[in-house]
C-alpha cells in the first residue's frame, strides 16, 4: 500500500515542478537606466503594433541582470518595467550587455511615458 502512495504522489507531484513560475527581473527606469532611445516607428519593425526600446543599464541593474539570468538559465524570465509586466521570455543566454532591447506595446507605452520621463 505505500508504494502505490509513493508512485500516486510522485506522478502527481512531477507536473507540479515543471510548473515552476517565471523568474522575475524588475528595472525601475529612474534608477537603473542610465539612457533610454524609443523608436517610435521603423519599416522593417517585425511587430508595429510594439515599440521598440533600447537602455544602457547601470552597473548595479547590469549585475543584477547577469545574475539573474544565470539562476534562469533555460527557463522562463518575467520582465517588469516601473512595476508593470512587459513580456516572459526563455533565457538563452546570459544578459550581460549594457544594453538591452525591448518592445512595449503602443498602448501600454502610452500610459507609462509619464514614468519613463521622470
Amino acid at each position: 500500500m505505500n508504494l502505490r502512495w509513493a508512485f500516486f504522489a510522485l506522478v502527481w507531484m512531477t507536473p507540479l515542478a515543471w510548473a515552476q513560475a517565471p523568474a522575475k527581473l524588475f528595472y525601475s527606469s529612474q534608477t537603473d537606466f542610465t539612457e533610454i532611445t524609443v523608436s517610435l516607428k521603423k519599416t522593417s519593425a517585425l511587430q508595429p503594433e510594439s515599440i521598440r526600446v533600447d537602455v544602457t543599464l547601470t552597473p548595479e541593474a547590469r549585475a543584477r541582470s547577469r545574475a539573474l539570468s544565470l539562476l534562469a538559465m533555460h527557463k522562463r524570465i518575467t520582465l517588469y518595467l516601473n512595476g508593470r509586466q512587459l513580456s516572459t521570455a526563455t533565457v538563452q543566454s546570459i544578459l550581460d550587455g549594457p544594453g538591452l532591447t525591448f518592445s512595449i506595446p503602443r498602448d501600454q507605452l502610452l500610459e507609462m511615458m509619464p514614468s519613463l520621463l521622470e
